[in-house]
């Protein structure tokens, strides 16, 4: 890890944020990861995110520090910083209407040989998949906000790479239950979503309706086909038909296994 003592610029900020606040925080960002880190309610384990309390309210700060081969890209500009990119996505969602944590600033520390960088995004109060179905008691429910959420999103031309229950957060909004896409990382803007990638982005999500979590929440068989039937309409405009949802559910059941096998042979759990 790089010194601690290289000044840290203000790579990016929304009109809605101070400037003499983001400048604050880039003399101050260290302490948000050090001893007293607040880890976030949903991953406490991952200590590259913390919890802050500001003036403004509670925020999100997400540390990016490449290594290796992405680190040296980084330095000579031929690859940027995720955190930047991460930032333009918030934009480009919330201009679209899409339900998104506001990206506020962007920090970056920077010598000749090391860059690093934190995301700063306010904190949105909300539910993992699992969580709320234990809350709930309604699957079907979830699963049309799910399937519905995620329609959207492809109608609007983004794709989500790694779609899966710990990257998606829910919350009750003004038409109801309602996805907060948080994890900006894995969406990517297309302009327009093939049907190829559409079928991705299920089956990865159909890797999560597949584990031990899922199904100890009270998923069940009949969960996920249900899902992808609400997602097809939402997406054709009409019902589906019979050949069309068993096609559907077909392509993502083959990704979805080989994704799980994957899993398993490199020990680590399926979720």
């Amino acid at each position: 890890m790089g010194s601690t003592e290289a000044a840290t610029l203000v790579r990016a900020v929304a009109p809605a944020l101070p400037m003499e606040v983001a400048s604050e925080w880039a003399t101050s960002w260290h302490a948000w990861f050090g001893p007293a880190r607040a880890a976030l309610p949903r991953a406490p384990e991952k200590r590259h995110l913390a919890l802050v309390e500001t003036p403004l309210g509670r925020v999100v700060a997400k540390r990016e520090e490449p290594t290796g081969w992405r680190q040296s890209l980084v330095v000579l500009k031929a690859r940027p910083l995720r955190s930047v990119r991460a930032f333009e996505r918030a934009g480009e969602l919330a201009r679209s209407a899409l339900p998104t944590p506001e990206a506020l600033c962007v920090l970056e520390r920077r010598t000749p040989m090391h860059r690093e960088a934190v995301l700063v995004t306010r904190y949105v109060d909300g539910l993992g998949p699992w969580e709320h179905l234990r809350k709930s008691g309604d699957p079907a429910g979830l699963c049309r906000a799910l399937a519905r959420a995620l329609a959207r999103l492809h109608r609007a031309g983004f794709r989500h790479r790694d779609l899966k229950e710990s990257n998606l957060l829910l919350r009750e909004g003004a038409d109801g239950l309602e996805v907060v896409w948080t994890d900006l990382d894995g969406l990517r803007a297309l302009g327009e979503v093939s049907p190829h990638v559409r079928a991705r982005d299920l089956a990865r999500l159909s890797v999560s309706f597949e584990s031990s979590a899922a199904r100890a929440s009270g998923v069940r068989a009949g969960d996920w086909p249900a899902l992808v039937h609400t997602y097809l309409a939402e997406t054709l405009g009409r019902e589906p038909t019979r050949d069309e949802l068993g096609q559907t559910l077909a392509r993502t059941r083959r990704w979805a296994e080989r994704n799980i096998r994957r899993h398993l042979a490199q020990g680590r759990p399926v979720a």
